[in-house]
């Protein structure tokens, strides 16, 4: 089994070389992005049920404004059925999590072999390869940065693979979300 891995590890290293520096590492993660998303996304359409997740989130938005203003006012009776509402609503959160879940749980593993794939390409021998540059030194305004997400080049600030994917995926996977109808708000 660990020949299969290497042997495979070598041969996506050498069929996607070109992919493993910038800029073309920025558009391969990119594109895995978008693939993920989607796939999750198509889950999401295809195992949950939309339009009742979706009447569920405005209950859950009434049920807060109605306890937000029974607070406010200190209503006897807007407390009292605030109260009473708690534990459907209560339900209700929780058949949501289940349902947003149920997709998730289905492509964990395949997701998990992406990312160990990609991990291992973007950081051969241990070391975190540059997949994009900033023009400009981000570092200094956010020192924190540097070793979280990337570290200063001598063209600006370059991001790594796990940070770059992380501010894409948070990027791509809302617009997707909102394109495909799987967003819940």
């Amino acid at each position: 089994m660990q020949d299969f891995i290497a042997d495979f590890i070598i041969w996506f290293s050498q069929a996607f070389a070109i992919a493993q520096y910038p800029p073309y590492a920025a558009l391969f993660i990119m594109g895995v992005s978008v693939m993920i998303s989607t796939i999750s996304n198509l889950a999401m359409k295809k195992f949950a049920d939309m339009r009742r997740l979706k009447r569920y989130q405005a209950e859950i938005k009434q049920y807060q404004q109605m306890k937000q203003e029974a607070e406010k006012t200190k209503n006897e009776k807007l407390l009292k059925k605030v109260r009473r509402r708690k534990a459907y609503v209560d339900r209700i959160q929780r058949e949501m999590l289940g349902a947003r879940c149920k997709p998730t749980l289905l492509f964990f593993i395949p997701f998990i072999l992406i990312f160990s794939v990609l991990r291992m390409f973007y950081s051969p021998e241990g070391i975190d390869l540059v997949v994009a540059v900033l023009p400009f030194n981000a570092h200094e305004l956010l020192p924190f940065l540097v070793g979280f997400i990337g570290h200063p080049t001598a063209a600006g600030f370059g991001i790594t693979y796990w940070g770059f994917y992380f501010l894409v995926g948070l990027g791509l996977s809302s617009i997707l979300q909102r394109i495909m109808g799987t967003q819940i708000t």
